[in-house]
């Protein structure tokens, strides 16, 4: 039977683990330079999300004995996150795992990176940018479809107007997200509306999606782009929508997330196994490093998968440990 794509990438990172692992007791015995190596991501410091990337990268470079380094913006701010790559650098890692939300924003910060023939590897968000900066792989998932398959899953639940938030404007992979959205419900003839809130302040996000439901009481389904949307709403919905005539559905999940699916408050969530995308990326630099082994596929999808009612109950013991 032939094996499909996905088959083969998994196969071929199971190889890679089991080569990185089983080299670490051969690299404790010379006397080598220890490995470094760095992520930058953009991840709020108030997103859980990114939380879990972080714990995937920490174990990834415990087990292979190894410095790793872990940075982010403490706001969503492309300024200051192409501020930490420059610092990062000027400190010549011997490799820099990055998301790129905003290409434009953060391209002349990686090609510096890719002139001092320092590895990169591409996580979560931004792998356009393989097309103007060298880099060994993109680790995340296919951003645009995700989104389609969102809108096809929210349509099983028979809605007529969607509404779309976004809690990270200018972050291309959100953008995708909807655009993927909007694309299957325009095709279904189903309206979408899009709004922001504020993802640093959940009381003023609550608010805004408040206001707005006032005065559209038409929306009967609502898709937000990251958990930092949908806690908020799921609180206010306990308080506006006691019959449960809005079906709320998110993208990636914490705890908080799973709870509100077994409690039927969230219908489903869409999970792009964001531990993989810090322990893999790990995984693969340090064989570069230390092997010159290459990824064979310019990318190497973690998701999306659905989490629904029928298997939350599965992932809620390892989310609430940080690995789901």
């Amino acid at each position: 039977m032939l094996r499909t794509k996905k088959e083969n990438v998994f196969s071929l990172v199971i190889i890679f683990i089991f080569l990185s692992c089983s080299g670490i007791e051969k690299q404790k015995d010379k006397p080598l330079k220890k490995v470094s190596i760095n992520m930058v991501t953009h991840g709020q410091a108030t997103d859980p999300f990114w939380s879990v990337v972080s714990n995937g990268a920490k174990d990834a470079a415990k087990e292979l004995g190894i410095d790793f380094y872990y940075q982010s913006p403490q706001n969503f701010d492309m300024i200051t996150m192409s501020q930490i790559i420059d610092a990062v650098v000027s400190t010549n890692p011997d490799g820099i795992i990055v998301s790129v939300p905003d290409v434009a924003a953060l391209k002349k910060s990686i090609l510096a990176a890719s002139k001092k023939n320092i590895p990169i590897i591409v996580i979560n968000a931004g792998s356009e940018i393989m097309e103007e900066v060298d880099i060994l792989t993109y680790v995340g998932q296919s951003e645009y479809e995700a989104g389609m398959k969102a809108a096809k899953e929210l349509i099983k639940y028979n809605i007529t107007t969607a509404l779309c938030v976004n809690h990270e404007i200018g972050n291309i992979s959100l953008d995708k997200r909807e655009q993927g959205f909007r694309k299957v419900l325009k095709e279904n003839n189903i309206d979408v509306k899009t709004i922001p809130i504020d993802a640093s302040d959940p009381s003023v996000a609550r608010e805004t999606i408040r206001a707005y439901l006032s005065i559209n009481n038409t929306i009967d389904g609502i898709l937000t782009l990251g958990p930092l949307g949908a806690i908020p709403i799921m609180s206010l919905l306990k308080t506006v929508d006691k019959e449960k005539k809005i079906k709320l559905a998110t993208f990636d999940f914490t705890p908080e997330i799973i709870d509100g699916i077994m409690n039927d408050q969230i219908v489903f969530a869409l999970d792009q196994q964001q531990y993989l995308q810090g322990y893999l990326p790990v995984i693969l630099m340090n064989l570069y490093i230390t092997n010159k082994n290459t990824p064979a596929f310019e990318k190497l999808e973690t998701g999306p998968s659905i989490i629904n009612i029928k298997n939350a109950q599965d992932v809620l013991a390892l989310s609430k440990k940080g690995k789901r």
